[in-house]
């Protein structure tokens, strides 16, 4: 029905850690005493004892003058930060995270999903958007989201596709492992005649061999489900001409920010058309775009991103209605749900927009 949803039950994740970070920082610093000194005290010997020197009314008025110079500096300098001469300069960038510049971190999943549970995320989608459909989704990391969705929704095809070419070799050796989640869970109906330790999964992998391909594959998973390297952000906007549509849904989840900020944006609005362009008449783009304040973060992470972060003008509060206006095209929109998480950074809206049919399709129907 129409109110179905993709429905996993969730684990309770782990508990923070809890750190000890209580430290005392009101000890006095007190020099010590050398043994001469304390014998000298001990005798009561005040001989050596040096008399406080009072200044002269010209050293006063001179270190009166000194100190409202001072004071006078002080207050001309703005409040907050301190400045420093090379306050413009590039910042030093993360040399260390730059293999992580388009968002492809490989424990992403881990970060949201903790305890291997079920992506909140499929919870506010509706499984009859796919079922019998054919779906894109962008930017899948190892493709939970997309395996999630060729094996509990039916669609005809679903294809992954993401930029990390590691992702992409682990996405496909995870059809594998939910290949064997089957089997495991078909073992404890009884109907399996082979069992399997659970050491075996752990030390040797998944024990589920490669999906083989068929050429009568209906929406069976896992001969529904394909994984692609590829950079969905074409290099210019001539480009758009040759697209063609192709997908009854396109997914586009957690990747906006990313998009944003390596090709800023102009990239972002290209990805955008070129969205609209790829999906047929009535098609469906499911969007979770991230918010401004998650920018500064990665700002950053490369020379590039950075000055795509400067020069960014077309804010996330503008993507709908962009979408919206006659330079893409979609018809509609609506806010399907919020995903809950236990981390409020992940806790983000999920909109779906509408490509409208042709006036004639619409006229048949009636």
């Amino acid at each position: 029905g129409s109110g179905n949803s993709i429905g996993i039950p969730t684990v309770e994740g782990p508990q923070p850690y809890e750190l000890n970070t209580v430290i005392n920082c009101r000890d006095e610093i007190v020099s010590p005493i050398l043994p001469s000194e304390q014998a000298a005290v001990g005798q009561g010997s005040s001989r050596h004892r040096k008399r406080r020197r009072t200044p002269s009314k010209s050293e006063s008025g001179a270190q009166g003058t000194v100190d409202a110079e001072n004071n006078k500096n002080q207050l001309s300098k703005p409040k907050g930060k301190p400045s420093f001469q090379h306050q413009h300069s590039h910042p030093e960038f993360k040399s260390n995270q730059k293999k992580f510049q388009y968002g492809n971190y490989s424990q992403y999943y881990g970060y949201r999903n903790p305890a291997r549970s079920e992506d909140q995320r499929l919870k506010v989608m509706n499984a009859d958007w796919f079922e019998g459909k054919r779906v894109l989704d962008l930017g899948c990391n190892v493709g939970h989201v997309t395996l999630g969705i060729a094996k509990n929704c039916k669609p005809s095809h679903i294809v992954g596709i993401d930029i990390d070419g590691g992702l992409i070799y682990a996405a496909k050796r995870n059809i594998r492992h939910y290949l064997s989640e089957e089997m495991m869970c078909s073992q404890e109906e009884g109907s399996a005649k082979r069992h399997f330790p659970v050491s075996m999964t752990v030390s040797r992998g998944p024990i589920a061999a490669p999906p083989v391909p068929l050429q009568s594959s209906g929406c069976e998973f896992p001969n529904n489900i394909t994984f692609i390297q590829a950079n969905y952000v074409l290099k210019s906007d001539e480009l758009l001409e040759m697209q063609k549509p192709e997908y009854d849904v396109i997914l586009c989840l957690s990747l906006t920010k990313w998009v944003h900020l390596n090709w800023g944006d102009d990239g972002l609005k290209r990805m955008f058309k070129r969205i609209y362009r790829q999906l047929i008449p009535g098609g469906l783009l499911v969007l979770e775009p991230q918010p401004w304040c998650s920018y500064g973060k990665r700002k950053k992470l490369t020379e590039t991103i950075y000055k795509n972060y400067c020069k960014i003008t077309f804010k996330p509060d503008q993507f709908i209605a962009y979408l919206l206006s006659d330079e893409v095209g979609f018809a509609t929109f609506e806010r399907v749900g919020t995903p809950s998480s236990n981390c409020k950074g992940f806790r983000r809206p999920i909109y779906l927009f509408h490509k409208s049919k042709p006036l004639s399709s619409e006229v048949g129907e009636s």
